[in-house]
This record gives structure tokens, sequence and C-alpha cells, in this order.
């Protein structure tokens, strides 16, 4: 593979992606603006899309190939256990409850057909048959404290990690891992961001950040209980992003507890939803995930 420098001075120039000089200079900075922080993204990623192009031409060139690691349900199994013993220090509680938690969410990420057929995947609702499928997103209901945000950092850390060694080391896999990739916000930060925007660049700061969130796949933590924004006026930041993601089809992941006092209630959980952010809403909820409800006790020893 060509030294990364070599590939960023051939990148080829888009509208509106800043220079290698205009990045190194804005990556000096420990804090950004909204809008800097998208032109550095959007560098990255143009990066990003040059390192596969790369890794697949040279791999033509030379008429050999890496086979690199397959997103199987083994691979992303053991790479959850290692991720989750680095995130957290200890080692994954395996139980009845905690497997079955996770088995869905592991079957889901491997398009293993199992999945359709896990314990925990909720496969009807008031009487209807739902439509599961990979092209929907994950929406995981559960209890405090067993581990529905672990489980997504890890494996957001995981995809991560094994995307740069798939373009590094050239795998015939890296498609396939960089199909696997997110990146998770919790709904408050997400509103906190959106606090933070300049009224004075009211329009150019709230397209900005409009877009960085409804595209590409975002899992968003702890959803229905972020406060209502107040910059701009009230506003649901949840509401208007998932409106903006569902309109856009872009894979959507989540996690929620269920409502105050109703534990166990998946029903009341789901009927949440409309209750915060409009019927419309959860109407869409069917539509953009397949349902995952996590049982039992904390995970964690």
């Amino acid at each position: 593979m060509e030294d990364i420098n070599k590939i960023i001075e051939s990148m080829p120039i888009k509208k509106g992606i800043i220079t290698r000089r205009e990045y190194e200079w804005l990556k000096s900075f420990e804090k950004l603006e909204p809008h800097e922080e998208e032109k550095v993204r959007e560098f990255e990623e143009n990066l990003a899309k040059s390192l596969i192009l790369n890794s697949e031409k040279v791999d033509k060139e030379k008429k050999s190939t890496i086979p690199g690691l397959l997103p199987d349900k083994k691979t992303i199994w053991k790479g959850f256990i290692e991720a989750f013993e680095f995130i957290e220090k200890k080692s994954f509680l395996q139980n009845p409850d905690t497997l079955a938690n996770i088995e869905p969410i592991i079957k889901y990420f491997a398009k293993d057909e199992s999945f359709f057929q896990c314990q925990n995947l909720v496969k009807s609702f008031n009487g209807k048959n739902l439509e599961n499928n990979f092209e929907k997103g994950l929406l995981v209901i559960g209890d405090y404290g067993n581990g529905k945000t672990t489980i997504m950092s890890c494996l957001e850390l995981l995809f991560l990690q094994n995307y740069k060694i798939a373009v590094r080391d050239g795998w015939e896999t890296v498609k396939l891992w960089n199909e696997l990739r997110f990146k998770g916000i919790k709904s408050h930060d997400l509103v906190t961001e959106f606090e933070i925007l300049d009224p004075k660049q009211a329009g150019f700061t709230k397209e900005m950040f409009y877009k960085k969130f409804s595209g590409f796949r975002y899992y968003f933590d702890d959803l229905k209980k972020e406060k209502v924004a107040s910059n701009f006026g009230k506003t649901e930041i949840v509401r208007e992003i998932l409106e903006k993601r569902y309109d856009a089809k872009a894979k959507t992941f989540g996690t929620c507890n269920y409502k105050e006092g109703q534990s166990g209630n998946l029903q009341q959980a789901l009927y949440e939803f409309g209750e915060r952010y409009g019927g419309h809403i959860y109407d869409r909820i069917f539509e953009m995930f397949n349902i995952i409800e996590f049982k039992g006790k904390s995970f964690r020893k």
C-alpha cells in the first residue's frame, strides 16, 4: 500500500472539501466550531474513501489479495468480548439472560439468517406481525443497567478498529467492515450540541447540524430522556433528526429504557415515543427499526 502522504496528495479535489493544509491547521486547535468540525469530518471521510480505492487499485495491480477477517457471527462475537474487556476492564458476564440479549445484535450485524428466530427479537406487537429485516436499524429496549449502551459502544469500537486494519492491510473484506461502522452519541449530548449553535448564523449552523446527523449510520443512546432544546425556540431535536433520517432512509440505531414506573412493559415503552415525539414518529419506529427487548438484570460483574 502506498504511503498515506502520497494518498493524501493524490486525493481528488471535490467541491467544498478543504485542502490538506487547511485540515492540518484546523486539527491543531483543541476546540472547533460546528461548521469547522464538519469540514474536518468531510476531509477525513474523503480520505477514507481514497484509502479504500487505493487499496483496491493496488490489489488489482498486484493480482494478489489478503482475505482478511470476515464479519461473521463468530468473528464479531470474539471481537466484542475483546472490546468489552478493553472498555470495561472486566470480563463479559455470560448467563442465559445476557446471552439471549446480545445474540440478536451479534447476528444482526453478521447478517446471519438465524437472527430472525432470536428469542429477544420482537416479532409481533399489538397482534400484528412485524416485518424484521437487515435493511432496518435496531432499537434496543430494556431496564437501566442491563448493558444496552455498553454493548453498542463495544461494537462501535470493534467495527471502527477492524475497518482501519482492513484499510491498512488491504483486506478483501474492507467494504463489509466499512458498511458496519456507525457513530454513537447520547441523546442529551445531541441537544447540547444544538444548544451551542450561534443564533446569529442560524441558517448555516442549523443546516450543518442537521446534515451531520441525517446521514451515515448513527446510534442514539438513551432516547426519550433528553431535554427539549430551547436554542432557536423550543425544539424536539430527536424528533427532527428521526424525521430527517427516515426521509433519507439512513440506517439508525437507538437504545432506550422502559417508561418510568413501567419496567418490563414493552407496549408503554413504545407508546412513549408517540407521547414524546408525536404519532407520526411512533408509526415510523416500526418502519425504521428491528426491536430487541433486553431481559434480566445488569450483566456487569
